[in-house]
């Protein structure tokens, strides 16, 4: 067996580990908090014995680091699936939203973590001391997602209008306190996009009482 594809099989058996590793500890983090989770606790639920576990990571925080990463290579992912233009620019953002829940699901205790991210998260990563951060790295990868598969006379507003006003109602689906199915799943997913697209108000035939 060539030396160069023995080196590649066990360089991605490690970072199949590495994420194993990850998302375990993305459950102790969830349920112990950042601060009182130990390392021996994420070896654990790892299936490791704690000296085993610096193979992979040196500390506490690097495992932190390193969730946050996965997150974010993942997510960015979502944004360049393929995008069929033929399809109205609603069902394309649909369509987005819908991979995101997929990774959202996959994810999920490390969303709880993110969001209760306090001064030992963010010394651990330094871009998650801005209560923004997460609201600013989506609108950035929308805008340019914009820039490449919406026309220019599908939206009235800039991409940087678009992207602000698209990011901000689907976070706060998101943050909506005991929905268990998720904020960007299925009919929810179009209930976003179509309060992006065509705001709150009722259109003027169900006003005046006339079935559309």
């Amino acid at each position: 067996m060539p030396i160069r594809t023995s080196t590649a099989r066990r360089e991605r058996a490690r970072e199949h580990t590495r994420r194993d590793i990850l998302l375990a500890a993305a459950e102790v983090f969830a349920r112990r908090g950042y601060a009182a989770a130990t390392l021996a606790e994420l070896a654990e639920a790892a299936g490791f014995a704690a000296p085993s576990l610096y193979r992979y990571f040196e500390s506490k925080e690097e495992i932190f680091r390193s969730l946050v990463g996965l997150f974010v290579r993942e997510m960015d992912a979502t944004f360049e699936e393929p995008v069929d233009r033929k399809q109205p620019l609603a069902a394309r953002l649909e369509a987005l939203l819908r991979a995101q829940a997929r990774t959202a699901e996959a994810f999920r205790s490390a969303f709880s973590v993110l969001d209760a991210a306090g001064p030992e998260l963010a010394a651990a990563v330094p871009a998650l001391r801005s209560p923004r951060a997460g609201l600013d790295y989506y609108e950035s990868r929308l805008v340019a997602w914009l820039r490449r598969h919406a026309a220019r006379d599908e939206v009235r507003e800039p991409p940087e209008v678009v992207a602000r006003a698209f990011a901000g109602i689907a976070f706060a689906f998101r943050s909506c306190p005991g929905d268990p199915k998720g904020p960007l799943d299925g009919a929810r997913a179009r209930q976003v996009v179509d309060l992006a697209l065509h705001g709150f108000a009722a259109p003027a035939s169900r006003r005046r009482g006339v079935s559309p």
